[in-house]
C-alpha cells in the first residue's frame, strides 16, 4: 500500500541514490573551495624586473619555515643568481631585494594560506613589483613550495 504523502519523483526520470548525491557535493564543494584561491600581481610599467639578474631575498626574522631559502632556490631554478639572508647580509651586487611576508594555519596540519611578495630596485629601494597569492585552505594539499613558485613565476613573468 502506498502512502499518499509520499511521491516518487518525476515520472520517467530516476531518482538518485545516496552515492550520486555525495559525489555531487563533494564536487560542489571542491568548486567552492578552489573558487576561494587568489593569484595576484602587479608591477610598474617598464621595470622590467626580469632583465635583472641578481635578487637578494631579505629574510624575516621569523622565518620558522625557510620560506626565504626556498625562494632563493626558486629563482636560481629560474635563472637569477639569487641568495637570501638578513638585510645586513646583501650582496653589493644586487639589483633587486625581494621582501616577503608568509601567513600560515595548523588544522591537523601547519599550511601557507596566504604569500605576499614585494620586489624593490636595491638602489633605490623603489617598489618595481608586488604579488599576492591566497589559498585560504588545504583541501588540495598546495605545498608552500609551489604557491612561492606559482607568484614568483608570475610576478617575474616566466612560464
Amino acid at each position: 500500500m502506498r502512502n499518499p504523502g509520499v511521491s516518487d519523483g518525476i515520472p520517467g526520470m530516476p531518482i538518485p541514490n545516496q552515492r550520486h548525491i555525495g559525489a555531487l557535493l563533494a564536487l560542489g564543494a571542491a568548486a567552492l573551495a578552489a573558487g576561494c584561491t587568489q593569484l595576484s600581481t602587479r608591477s610598474l610599467p617598464k621595470s622590467e624586473i626580469g632583465s635583472y639578474k641578481h635578487v637578494f631575498v631579505e629574510q624575516r626574522l621569523a622565518d620558522n619555515y625557510g620560506v626565504a631559502d626556498a625562494m632563493a632556490k626558486e629563482l636560481r631554478d629560474m635563472g637569477y643568481d639569487a641568495s637570501c639572508g638578513a638585510l645586513t647580509m646583501k650582496p653589493n651586487d644586487a639589483e633587486l631585494i625581494v621582501s616577503y611576508d608568509d601567513m600560515w594555519e595548523w588544522d591537523f596540519n601547519t599550511y601557507m594560506v596566504e604569500f605576499d611578495v614585494q620586489v624593490r630596485a636595491a638602489n633605490t629601494d623603489k617598489i618595481l613589483a608586488v604579488g599576492h597569492y591566497y589559498r585560504p585552505s588545504m583541501v588540495f594539499g598546495h605545498p608552500p613550495a609551489s604557491m612561492i613558485r606559482e607568484l614568483l613565476a608570475k610576478v617575474f613573468k616566466h612560464a
